[in-house]
């Protein structure tokens, strides 16, 4: 579980099993927080990685998320299939690693993190710019990373480049009803719809400078969604600054 630096009593991602919903579609769950999160226009992920910072809303992450299940949908991912995110254990703080994640849980497909050889293969993988090691019989999008999601500038062969998302529709289409057994993370870690709906609220910003288990920045995902929280991922510090130094900047606390 991911651990927080101190905060006020009740404040930070704690477990209230048994207290809420077990459905991502509950009150407590991350779908329906991005439901009523998509149209903020306050910043819900800031992005760095050296120079760079991108900050979306909660109106621009509702877009790519949009976006992202509108592609979903057109490659025949249906609910309950299973999506591999190697994108999500390579380069868990960037900001389309999560926007994956969010997509999935919207989509009502199943997250998978990490797999072994002898697992059942996936029916799409998602990848950053560096394919290697996916699985041949598996459809793939690949993803630049860019700053802005442009487009891959080596595309794998056969490969669907995340870019082509953009030409998708920005209307979000109705949340699939996943059923309650329905994992949402599955791989090196598990998660299911009653984990997440058990994840109390975060109403601060959080900086995560050093990456944590997929499954632990999930919850820290959850909880920012279900308070008024935020989140800042730190992909790469500037030279000369510090995640104390930048935490401050931004009024956040350090999630460590």
């Amino acid at each position: 579980m991911v651990q927080l630096s101190p905060t006020p009593s009740g404040s930070g991602p704690t477990s209230n099993r048994g207290s809420g919903p077990a459905s991502g579609l509950g009150p407590r769950g991350p779908v329906a927080a991005l439901e009523r999160r998509r149209l903020e226009a306050a910043p819900l992920i800031t992005w760095y990685r050296g120079r760079d910072r991108v900050e979306l809303s909660g109106r621009t992450v509702g877009s790519w998320v949009a976006k992202t299940v509108h592609l979903l949908t057109e490659e025949g991912i249906a609910p309950g299939d299973r999506v591999g995110l190697p994108l999500l254990a390579r380069h868990p703080l960037h900001w389309v690693s999560l926007t994956w994640l969010l997509s999935c849980w919207w989509a009502g497909v199943v997250p998978v993190v990490g797999r072994g050889p002898s697992d059942a293969p996936t029916d799409l993988d998602v990848s950053g710019p560096d394919p290697s090691g996916s699985d041949p019989r598996v459809p793939l999008v690949q993803c630049s990373l860019a700053p802005l999601g442009g487009a891959c500038r080596n595309p794998a062969p056969g490969a669907i480049d995340f870019s082509d998302a953009l030409a998708m529709p920005d209307e979000m289409p109705a949340p699939a009803c996943a059923r309650p057994t329905t994992a949402r993370m599955e791989g090196t870690a598990s998660l299911s719809e009653a984990d997440l709906a058990a994840v109390l609220p975060i109403d601060r910003r959080m900086l995560v400078a050093t990456a944590p288990p997929p499954m632990d920045l999930a919850l820290l995902l959850t909880g920012c969604l279900t308070g008024s929280g935020s989140l800042i991922l730190v992909d790469e510090m500037l030279d000369g600054s510090t995640p104390a130094a930048l935490a401050d900047q931004e009024g956040a606390e350090i999630a460590s």
